[in-house]
């Protein structure tokens, strides 16, 4: 089927009554968004809405809905609406012939709210990692370099303390831990030292300046948030789970109203807000294909069960997801949920990987990410080359001299390697990528056997037992020199026993 024609075909909707339960097809919407109704039935078909060619009307009717989840009594729908369905005309005769079962049905639920940001216009669609499509708009990471270096020092803020958490930063993420800090409480006055989060924001100029976000003692929810208190049930989501499990309407600039996921930043206590807008319809994550049900849970703020997942090492999970606003990310939960579901297939799939040569990867809390390692151009003090970042972003271990610690004047050496576990790069005295754990023995080669245990451990064999200068690599026996003086050590050391001509042997006379 041509593909224009397959998008163009006529497309109905369906409204559920809050109260009754009642399924209605809708027939008309005029301009204020007042819907007029039928019964769903193969008969009415031709007189049914087409939601294609009624955007105006149709945005309208989805403002009106938005009204009454906020305001029922002011929203000027005569019966309030809970749910509202879109489907073709081929659609809606299959399920009028299954009489609408609630599961077949609940497939074609749509969001007011993401239906009228994609009719409006808002954030095309585009891939997100680990499979995962939103319709968040494509983000260019900022150029770090261009930091106002002075706006650092004036909030008291370390270059190398920030450093390992740019490249997190750069895409509009917080720091992945909380920083020292030591700002000025006025400019040129008093310093205060504390701690908190940092972000990135690009200013009117083209000039990127450091955003901290303060650690508290604990969170104030009572306070009003961006203009809107918070009621009991966000206050105890927040507290439980760290998200409000809901959306809420917040005035972020004057006079202008949005919804918004609110999350509790549980390093630095303090609540963090994201517009749905900025978000907008999710509709795969971890490889799963998500139901418009699921889709609408999402929208809405609240926490969904998605099952059959797909993680970065292959292996399958199950999971509640929920859209975090402080570190724009999802949170993957697990509780109550059967973990060794999959473990007969997540098994034959690792042996599968190994077969194949693939180096098996260790899971970190069934089904997460490992966690991303910024790998930066200098540490501690000592700037790598293109091959020690190469290897360092291949997960290799790379040899690293005279790097300084703070307070120390002495330099050390050192094996650095990422920790994807952790998020952090390790020191190791050892290779670790030959020796098990920090300080195990590292076993010479071969060649060198003979020069390690005899220069190192104090051994000795036949050949070496008296020679007095260090063996070189590849050593397994005296030179011509050495021996020549290890036998006149010998013959200085015994006089006694050089050797001289045999005695004659007295001879028995003849008689």
């Amino acid at each position: 089927m041509d593909e224009k024609l397959k998008n163009d075909a006529k497309k109905v909707m369906l409204v559920q009554d809050a109260s009754s339960g009642q399924l209605k097809a809708v027939t008309n919407v005029d301009k204020d968004g007042n819907i007029q109704t039928v019964e769903p039935t193969k008969a009415n078909l031709a007189s049914l809405l087409n939601v294609n060619t009624n955007d105006s009307f149709i945005e309208a009717f989805f403002k009106k809905m938005m009204e009454q989840a906020d305001n029922p009594a002011h929203s000027g729908l005569s019966n309030p609406i809970n749910k509202v369905f879109i489907m073709t005309e081929s659609v809606f005769n299959k399920l009028v012939k299954m009489n609408f079962p609630p599961e077949e049905l609940e497939k074609y639920r749509v969001d007011p709210a993401a239906e009228l940001a994609a009719r409006q216009g808002q954030n095309p669609k585009v891939q997100q990692g680990g499979g995962d499509t939103t319709s968040q708009s494509t983000f260019q990471p900022m150029d770090v370099s261009k930091i106002d270096r002075a706006d650092l020092e004036r909030k008291g803020i370390k270059w190398e303390d920030m450093e390992p958490h740019l490249k997190a930063m750069s895409y509009g993420h917080k720091s992945n831990k909380m920083v020292e800090m030591n700002p000025e409480m006025e400019p040129g006055g008093m310093r205060v030292p504390t701690k908190g989060r940092i972000s990135l924001e690009e200013q009117p100029d083209g000039s990127i300046k450091a955003i901290p976000y303060y650690h508290q003692e604990k969170p104030n929810l009572d306070a009003p948030l961006h203009g809107t208190k918070l009621d009991d049930e966000a206050k105890a989501n927040l507290m439980t789970t760290g998200n409000a499990g809901k959306v809420i309407e917040l005035e972020l600039t004057p006079g202008k109203k949005e919804l918004c996921y609110v999350t509790l930043d549980k390093m630095t206590n303090g609540l963090e807000v994201l517009p749905v807008s900025q978000i907008g319809p999710i509709d795969k994550i971890k490889g799963v294909e998500l139901t418009e049900g699921q889709k609408l849970d999402f929208a809405a703020g609240r926490k969904v069960l998605v099952e059959g997942m797909t993680s970065r090492s292959g292996t399958k999970f199950d999971g509640y997801v929920q859209v975090n606003a402080s570190d724009k990310k999802f949170d993957f939960t697990y509780d109550g949920l059967d973990r060794n579901r999959y473990s007969q297939e997540n098994k034959e799939i690792r042996q599968q990987k190994k077969a194949e040569g693939q180096e098996a990867k260790k899971e970190v809390s069934q089904g997460e990410d490992k966690k991303e390692v910024f790998i930066p151009k200098k540490l501690l003090g000592v700037e790598f080359d293109e091959k020690q970042i190469k290897s360092l972003e291949a997960g290799k271990a790379t040899y690293v001299r005279a790097m300084m610690k703070d307070g120390q004047d002495q330099p050390f050496n050192a094996w650095v390697k990422p920790n994807y576990e952790k998020g952090k790069l390790d020191f190791f005295k050892w290779n670790p990528d030959y020796a098990k754990k920090q300080g195990a023995t590292v076993k010479p080669a071969a060649e060198s056997k003979t020069q390690v245990a005899v220069n190192s451990e104090g051994k000795t064999n036949e050949a070496t037992k008296k020679v007095d200068k260090p063996l070189q690599q590849g050593q397994q026996k005296p030179t011509e020199s050495q021996q020549k003086k290890q036998d006149e050590n010998k013959q200085r050391q015994n006089p006694q026993k050089r050797q001289s001509a045999p005695k004659a042997r007295k001879s028995r006379g003849v008689s």
